[in-house]
């Protein structure tokens, strides 16, 4: 496991917080989150927006990235230890930075913007407020995300190993364990009817099992754990996991730092099928084949758990916080006979087996899946089955796979396409109910339609040649004293592709917010001179369909 070099060779500055309010989080460092383990902390902001924002060192503005997903409106301040500090969500950026950030904005003449300063251009001191707290971007709710990473190669570090203070005395709490077959022959005894796994109970620091586990083979275990600290209930994760067997330790994990171009291998770590389908945050305390985290240690079983018949083996979960409160869980874990294990159902896989390192592809009429090698974390069963088109399909609705079999690179998703309008088409994924659950675009070429897709699931194809709706939400008429004005956008199918807005024939900058599917300009110092203006705003989706709204106004 690398060390944070750069701490070892520059002490840590006293880094202040970046709220002037009491810090409380709704996500911690390494906390798993979908298809990622989080990499900083959520700090809430009393529910509210607009609270000051302060750098927390000394240090300069080396990116800036606005954009309508991810961190929504976001600032990066490079400091002299050789440290990085993020600043997401923000609802403003002010002062001389957020001047220099509208001007970029009006050069390229685009909101969407990912700017790297020349160093030393925008510098900021330590307690300089220079946003303020919002809810932009990928945000659930307001709050400010903040991060520390090292400059050199942008790993992400822990905020409280480097100075920002949480109180935090509560143990981890222990919550159930699962059982994997990590052999062809292996069997699980089923788990407690109704339920998923088997039940921990016990008090803090010290949980059991309601119910002793057992299996014939070998066997990999999965621990479904949390923290929480003392301000508030928010589910958080923890720093490490260590597994011991007959007193022997077998596995480990540590959660210390993040290197983004791994993040996504978050994946295979954790129970992907619970942690999607039922939110149970099972960690697995095994390697899947394809799994190149490097947070594990070296013990020689990997977590592998070989079971004699008759055997009883003495299990032991270590799981310990960020500050160091501890929470264990013991239990026996008992080896069946055959003869015992021959009554247990067992899977019995559907479709064509997909070796992980190897590429995989499902060719039927009117459909091809190509998947590339290491797609897949392990090896995985594959069903195909299609039914009659329904509703505003062009093409039956194909099944490939299934959603809860994560995938850590994309496939690739032909369908063969008769329609007179192959221009307009669109790849389209739905739900188990046949709905609609979003549009992954697609090329038209030779008949076929082919598109990128990043889950397995159900496909077809529809044509989008409806326009955007555009509707005035408060520009009126006279405008003499308004800051703002807004307008909503929406799009039925292909979604919201790109905007252009002018006043008086003169490109303006408006914002998006797709989680309100609001477009909002500021008067700015190139708007806001009195006088009569006329607004045009064009809106296009993803199939090129465009829609365009007009109306003069004084301000």
């Amino acid at each position: 496991m690398t060390a944070d070099s750069t701490a070892q060779t520059n002490p840590s500055p006293a880094y202040i917080a970046p709220l002037d309010i009491p810090l409380e989080l709704a996500g911690n460092f390494m906390e798993p989150r979908s298809d990622h383990f989080h990499s900083g902390l959520d700090l809430r902001t009393q529910g509210r927006e607009g609270l000051p924002v302060r750098a927390v060192a000394d240090g300069w503005v080396s990116r800036v990235k606005v954009s309508p997903w991810g961190y929504g409106k976001a600032v990066y301040i490079d400091h002299p230890d050789g440290r990085t500090s993020v600043y997401g969500h923000l609802q403003s950026i002010d002062g001389p930075i957020g001047e220099a950030v509208l001007a970029k904005q009006y050069q390229l003449q685009a909101f969407e913007i990912d700017w790297n300063p020349e160093k030393g251009a925008l510098p900021v001191k330590q307690g300089e407020v220079f946003a303020l707290s919002g809810n932009t971007g990928g945000s659930g709710g307001p709050h400010l995300h903040f991060e520390l990473r090292r400059t050199s190669d942008q790993v992400a570090l822990d905020p409280e190993s480097l100075g920002i203070v949480l109180a935090d005395h509560k143990a981890p709490e222990i919550l159930g364990v699962r059982l994997y077959a990590l052999t062809d022959s292996t069997r699980l005894k089923p788990y407690p009817a109704g339920t998923v796994g088997y039940a921990a109970s016990g008090v803090p620091g010290r949980y059991a099992l309601k119910e002793a586990p057992a299996a014939f083979g070998t066997v990999g275990l999965a621990l479904h754990t949390i923290d929480r600290y003392d301000a508030n209930g928010a589910k958080c994760g923890v720093r490490s996991i260590e597994l011991f067997v007959d007193s022997a330790p077998v596995f480990s994990s540590r959660f210390e730092q993040i290197d983004f171009s791994l993040n996504r291998y978050c994946n295979a770590h954790m129970d992907y099928g619970e942690f999607k389908g039922n939110k149970h945050e099972y960690h697995r305390c095994y390697r899947l084949p394809n799994n190149k985290l490097r947070i594990y240690g070296m013990e020689e079983p990997q977590g592998r758990i070989a079971l004699a018949p008759g055997q009883t083996r003495n299990v032991r979960f270590v799981v310990t916080d960020k500050h160091g409160n501890t929470s264990t869980l013991s239990f026996q874990l008992r080896g069946a006979s055959a003869n015992e294990a021959k009554d247990w159902p067992g899977s019995r896989p559907e479709g064509s087996l997909f070796r992980y390192d190897a590429a995989g592809s499902v060719k039927e009429e009117g459909l091809r899946f190509n998947l590339p090698a290491n797609a897949l974390y392990d090896d995985a069963y594959v069903a195909y089955s299609r039914s009659p088109a329904i509703g505003r399909a062009l093409t039956p609705i194909h099944r490939i796979g299934d959603p809860m079999i994560p995938l850590h690179s994309p496939a690739e998703i032909s369908l063969a396409l008769n329609t007179t309008n192959p221009g307009k088409a669109v790849v389209v994924r739905l739900t188990e109910k046949g709905e609609v659950s979003g549009a992954v675009g697609g090329r038209y070429a030779d008949g076929w339609i082919t598109a990128s897709v990043k889950t397995f699931g159900s496909y077809t194809a529809m044509l989008d040649t409806i326009p955007p709706v555009i509707k005035n939400v408060d520009l009126r008429a006279d405008m003499k004293g308004r800051k703002t004005f807004t307008v909503e956008i929406a799009d039925n199918l292909s979604g919201i592709d790109k905007w252009n807005a002018t006043l008086n024939g003169e490109w303006i900058m408006m914002e998006y917010d797709p989680k309100t599917k609001r477009l909002t300009h500021r008067f700015d110092a190139h708007t806001q001179a009195p006088g009569s203006k006329e607004f045009v705003l064009v809106v296009t989706d993803d199939r090129g369909n465009s829609s365009r709204y007009r109306m003069s106004f004084v301000h």
